[in-house]
């Protein structure tokens, strides 16, 4: 298997939202494709020329990935994916893949606009974490907020980690502390849209990642694998003498039993050999 797939091209995965042609940039690298879907896949491609190509679309909606890996690994011809996000792209299937974005230009947005040019703009749901919190923040329709955090469905502490530092902890602590997890999903995107106003013309405060403690490292390094378990190890010398040649003298002070000690010096005794002549 490895010899025969030794010289084939890496798939490609174009990713591009709805309008920015991402199918229409797939179908340019190839000529005359079996096209599919990636939910609807099987394995009718291997009876067409391989040098046709084959195209298999939506890779975010239910990949059967399975399947897909089997192509992957088995179909000789080039095999291109198109994708409206990244995230939502299985990992084995990404790991194994080169991705390239689609155009940033919406072609579908600029023909609705010659057609139509007084019409409203079409506006998506789909928004990454930084985008959903500005809409959280400022946009002051929070029913529209509410449908964007249903659509999304972003991680709770991830979500509640960025608010905690642009807005007051007290309007999101009753959903933090009694809401999260507890109840439904869609109850807990409900109640944080409507504890926000949507009134805030700061500027947005993305957080920062928080150093990690050595100490379970250490830990781990003497072999005990409970944290609570060697900190009461610590009370016993014979313990922190063997903690002592595992540690260097900034982990050691971590520790909070004080210097390391420094080995003492062995002074090496001069003999001075006299000569013959000296005897004599």
């Amino acid at each position: 298997m490895g010899l025969i797939n030794i010289n084939k091209e890496k798939p490609i995965i174009i990713v591009g939202k709805n309008g920015t042609g991402k199918t229409t940039k797939a179908l340019k690298l190839l000529t005359q494709p079996k096209v599919m879907y990636a939910d609807d896949v099987d394995f009718d491609m291997f009876s067409f020329p391989a040098s046709n190509g084959l195209l298999i679309k939506d890779l975010h909606y239910k990949a059967d990935t399975k399947t897909i890996l089997h192509i992957i690994r088995n179909y000789r011809g080039k095999i291109v994916f198109t994708s409206i996000n990244q995230k939502s792209i299985p990992k084995q299937i990404k790991a194994m893949c080169k991705i390239k974005r689609a155009d940033k230009t919406n072609y579908r947005r600029e023909e609705i606009k010659q057609i139509a040019p007084r019409s409203d703009e079409p506006s998506s749901h789909e928004r990454d974490t930084f985008s959903l919190v500005q809409e959280y923040l400022k946009n002051s329709n929070r029913n529209a907020v509410m449908e964007m955090l249903k659509f999304n469905k972003p991680s709770d502490i991830q979500l509640l980690s960025w608010l905690d530092m642009n807005i007051h902890p007290n309007k999101i602590m009753f959903v933090d502390r009694v809401v999260k997890r507890r109840w439904s999903q869609d109850y807990f995107y409900e109640l944080l849209s409507l504890a926000h106003d949507g009134k805030y013309y700061g500027r947005l405060n993305m957080p920062k990642r928080k150093s990690y403690s050595p100490l379970p490292k250490i830990a781990k390094r003497v072999k005990v694998k409970d944290y609570k378990i060697f900190k009461q190890l610590l009370n016993d010398e014979d313990f922190v003498e063997y903690v002592a040649t595992k540690t260097n003298n900034a982990e050691y002070r971590l520790l909070g039993i004080g210097e390391k000690k420094k080995p003492k010096k062995k002074i090496k005794k001069v003999i001075n050999q006299k000569t013959l002549g000296e005897f004599l």
